[in-house]
């Protein structure tokens, strides 16, 4: 069963376990955070994919005996006495990653950096994440038994975080292999790997503390729903795996806590659905429905009600085409359950273009069973989604600064560019709001899914770049009048 999922936007918290080589401070959030970049890592043409999956993706030993490489028998240990066999039969199929930008103009200085990630083809495909490749254009590799190798990258996904790259001239290399990450459940034991601060083959331990934790804000328009765990994860530990007590890799590392006893991981079982793709084409491209959501708050001391809300159905998208209708209440896609609209966005970007779908529907106290022909999802140019704010139609995805704040010394936007905290899609009718973030400013300011927005601080408004230049002219203050249904509403917040 699916964990409820929980909306954090926490960008002051939160950041990307990436080293940059240089810096001249090892704080977190500092000298070893600051790896994002907006354009996209230099990839290699995309190979055919073969029609078998990489060793690693292939199916796992069951629990109880440690991950086994083709070959060898399951090895069987005692955790309660030590983690050594574990750790002596996957360390070696765990790299460090050693990262290189080039020199970009006469007077610019190249950049480098460190993150982690592990061996799952024999012949060289290695998983990391997005963020430890983008922007960087030269690789090495490191192995525990001291060989470097080279390295290609083979596709990258921004909005998992995922990324695959190809050591050059690799054969017969050890690897391990993925588990579930829906098995887990929080107080169970994993064990982290990784180059933390530069530190290769670091092993530290501890427990899965929460699941369906969403993206943390850490990404616009991202997809990951991250596990938290207390295992020690620091700069340099981005792309490293996270493992069960059977040797199987169940989490991808990518985020650490402003505090101790904070890091998350990217699930396996998110993983293992990207990662076939990169491999086949260099790329995601996911499926599309074309609504809005609309979130419905429980009453106090009531039970949350399952499923997607629907809010505006946009015409000439795949939901209109199947006749859904706003209100509708998803239940469920091909059987399994759909707690809110969130859960509905990423059970959808996990199916591709033209793949059909069944949803179960509650319509008026009477459930339907809905078939859609899923679409390509739009590109930034024509679809303007992020999870904690407005932005420009050409901003690329990527890690984002901090969010809002209504106490930031009298900035309402603390510096960072001018944010709601709505997903808004541009329409012949104007800038339609699709999906408030609870606990934003568009939430404070009581805005709904399908809110027409008219006017921001006295401007009207008529594009995605009006709401932006509004809210920049006065930032200690958003005023905003919205047309909804046959009526008109605003509402005014301002920082304290």
């Amino acid at each position: 069963m699916r964990r409820p999922r929980r909306s954090l936007s926490a960008q002051g918290l939160f950041f990307l376990a990436f080293c940059t080589l240089g810096a001249p401070s090892l704080i977190v959030g500092a000298g070893c955070s600051g790896e994002a970049q907006a354009s996209p890592p230099t990839h290699t043409q995309p190979e055919e994919a073969a029609n078998t999956p990489p060793q690693g993706l292939a199916a796992s030993p069951s629990a109880g005996s440690a991950a086994a490489q083709p070959g060898l028998a399951p090895l069987r240990y005692d955790p309660n006495d030590s983690l050594a066999p574990l750790i002596t039969r996957v360390q070696p199929s765990v790299v460090s990653i050693q990262t290189r930008k080039s020199k970009s103009g006469l007077f610019s200085r190249g950049s480098s950096g460190i993150g982690s990630g592990f061996v799952i083809s024999d012949d060289g495909l290695v998983v990391t994440n997005h963020h430890v490749v983008a922007g960087n254009d030269k690789f090495e590799v490191h192995l525990q038994d001291g060989r470097r190798f080279e390295a290609t990258v083979v596709g990258s996904d921004p909005q998992t975080d995922v990324a695959v790259i190809r050591l050059t001239n690799a054969k017969q290399l050890p690897i391990v292999s993925f588990g579930s990450s829906e098995g887990l459940l929080v107080g169970d034991w994993v064990i982290a790997l990784g180059s933390p601060m530069g530190l290769e083959q670091t092993v530290t331990r501890g427990i899965v503390s929460a699941k369906g934790r969403g993206s943390l804000g850490l990404y616009e328009d991202g997809y990951a729903d991250f596990l938290q765990t207390d295992a020690a994860i620091n700069p340099g530990n981005s792309g490293g795996p996270l493992f069960n007590l059977a040797g199987e890799v169940v989490g991808i590392n990518t985020a650490v806590g402003g505090h101790d006893g904070l890091g998350f991981a990217i699930p396996s079982d998110q993983a293992k659905i990207v990662i076939p793709k990169l491999i086949k084409d260099g790329k995601v491209t996911r499926g599309w429905l074309g609504v809005g959501g609309r979130d419905e708050p429980p009453e106090f001391g009531a039970m949350p009600t399952k499923g997607a809300v629907l809010g505006e159905i946009h015409a000439g998208t795949p939901a209109a085409a199947a006749g859904l209708l706003a209100g509708d209440r998803v239940l469920e896609i091909d059987g399994k359950a759909i707690d809110d609209f969130d859960a509905l966005r990423t059970r959808i970007g996990e199916y591709g273009p033209h793949d059909k779908v069944t949803l179960a529907v509650l319509r008026s106290g009477k459930q339907h069973q809905i078939n859609v022909e899923l679409g390509a999802r739009p590109g930034p140019n024509s679809l303007v989604r992020t999870p904690a704010g407005v932005v420009p139609p050409n901003s690329a995805p990527g890690p984002k600064p901090t969010p809002p704040s209504s106490g930031a010394g009298g900035d309402l936007y603390n510096g960072t560019p001018a944010r709601l905290g709505v997903e808004v899609r541009e329409t012949p009718e104007g800038v339609v709001v699709e999906r408030v973030l609870e606990g934003g400013v568009g939430h404070r300011l009581g805005l709904r899914a399908g809110d027409v927005i008219e006017r921001v601080n006295g401007k009207g408004i008529s594009s995605v770049a009006a709401i932006i230049a509004s809210l920049e002219s006065n930032r200690s203050q958003a005023k905003v009048e919205v047309r909804r249904g046959s009526g008109r509403h605003s509402a005014v917040i301002s920082a304290g």
